[in-house]
């Protein structure tokens, strides 16, 4: 039964997106066809409003009767020949015109024409320019005007007629017009409404996007600092426990019962104790400062500093915590200009110092470690070379990850924090630290730093 559900409810999630599409489809063609549906009757009304060859026919009529009467009046008062001829002209051109074109058919549609023919011929035998009897042409222009009189008033009531149907063609296209035009705002209103509903949804989805991106961003944030805690657990687990343990077997040598111990002994592990000491030191220095750097709390105090200078500084200082036999095989190896960098020289002897330490602790103790402070463009370089047995390609990815350290050197102290911390404050001087491997063996840590300042 949940089977047969399920596949229900992905049949109705496959048919939701044709549906609504398909809705939203028709809608737009609806609204689009009233609308054309629309202009096309205003255009009819339009067509329909326009004067018409055909149209005021009682017009053409009452003026054809005027001109007939105007003649057999110049014809009764014996007026002037020229006088005759011009109402004959006249009385011809409006017989022409109810003749010709459109007006005849007129006559002929409405069932008007019969009778009117024959009279325009025989006007123009009758012509007094063709010397023509004035008498029967008197007699004709009678027997025209009264059937004009009679036709004029079926001619006014048709003219009547098919203007009252025309009106009323009007108005039922005024009506569809109407109507088209009042559906294409309902539809229109509609895909207004729908689209406005489908923005909202897409807001929501994309709020809850947000949300979703948001929560991932915390929860890959707290699986961090869990492996962090993890990692710092491990840290103490091991790094702080041996120093401690040192620190307490060589406290039980010296305390133990029986026969004192040696000048030799009590210096040998004083001297174990302090170097245990000074390996917690410096894990805890460690972990306070990249702490700081994380919270944004170090400050670079940038100025134009020679960089030969701080590295000298920097093995010098390790040669004075007690490690000479270590940092006698160290070198500076300077170039053959004064490397200037723009850089806080605490912030950079502590890079240094972190990178001297991991050379003297990864490679053997009889190889030498050179450190080359150079120019490469508007760059500073203070590249630190070991012999050591290098990185893989895989721990060289890893290298500045907090807490990384390799499967190889667990034994070995470290914090695997020293690297990421030196690269952090690397970058808050506007430089970086990269890794690589050295050619014959060993590795390069490469600390680059602005060499003027920028324009």
């Amino acid at each position: 039964m949940g089977l047969a559900v399920d596949r229900a409810a992905r049949a109705m999630t496959r048919l939701a997106g044709p549906l609504r599409y398909g809705g939203l489809s028709a809608l737009i063609v609806v609204c689009l066809g009233l609308l054309v549906v629309a202009a096309a009757n205003i255009v009819r009304i339009e067509r329909q409003m326009q004067i018409s060859a055909t149209e005021n026919m009682t017009w053409t009529f009452g003026q054809t009767q005027i001109e007939a009467l105007n003649l057999a009046v110049a014809l009764s008062n014996d007026a002037d020949p020229a006088e005759v001829q011009l109402r004959v002209d006249l009385l011809v051109s409006r017989l022409n015109l109810l003749r010709d074109g459109p007006q005849w058919r007129f006559l002929q549609q409405a069932g008007l024409a019969e009778g009117l023919t024959g009279w325009r011929e025989r006007l123009l035998a009758l012509d007094p320019a063709e010397d023509g009897d004035r008498a029967v042409l008197a007699e004709h222009v009678a027997a025209l005007s009264t059937v004009l009189r009679g036709k004029a008033s079926r001619v006014m009531t048709r003219e009547w007629q098919l203007q009252s149907e025309r009106l009323d063609r009007l108005g039922q296209l005024h009506l569809l017009a109407l109507a088209a035009i009042v559906g294409a705002l309902i539809a229109g209103a509609a895909l207004a409404a729908l689209l406005i509903d489908r923005e909202r949804r897409l807001t929501r989805a994309r709020v809850d996007l947000l949300r979703a991106d948001r929560l991932q961003r915390d929860l890959n944030r707290e699986r961090t600092a869990s492996e962090g805690y993890r990692r710092l657990t491990d840290l103490i687990a091991h790094q702080v426990r041996t120093p401690l343990a040192v620190i307490d077997s060589a406290m039980h040598r010296l305390t133990r019962p029986g026969n004192p111990p040696t000048p030799e002994v009590i210096r040998t592990k004083a001297e174990v104790s302090r170097e245990a000491v000074a390996r917690l030191v410096r894990l805890t220095d460690t972990a306070l400062l990249m702490a700081r750097v994380d919270r944004g709390a170090v400050a670079p105090k940038l100025g134009c500093h020679d960089l030969d200078r701080i590295a000298t500084a920097a093995i010098e200082e390790m040669q004075s915590a007690g490690k000479e036999q270590r940092t006698g095989r160290v070198t500076l190896r300077p170039g053959n200009s004064r490397v200037t960098a723009i850089c806080d020289p605490v912030l950079t002897g502590e890079i240094l110092a972190n990178l001297l330490g991991n050379a003297l602790l990864y490679s053997p103790p009889e190889s030498e470690i050179d450190v080359r402070p150079m120019h490469s463009g508007d760059l500073a370089i203070c590249d630190v070379c070991d012999q050591g047995p290098g990185m893989t390609d895989e721990e060289l990815a890893s290298a500045f990850d907090n807490f990384a350290r390799g499967a190889r050197h667990r034994d070995l102290p470290g914090s695997g924090l020293g690297l990421p911390l030196a690269r952090h404050l690397a970058r808050l001087q506007g430089g970086d630290l990269t890794l690589k491997p050295r050619e014959g063996g060993g590795l390069v840590a490469r600390l680059t730093l602005p060499g003027k300042v920028a324009a």
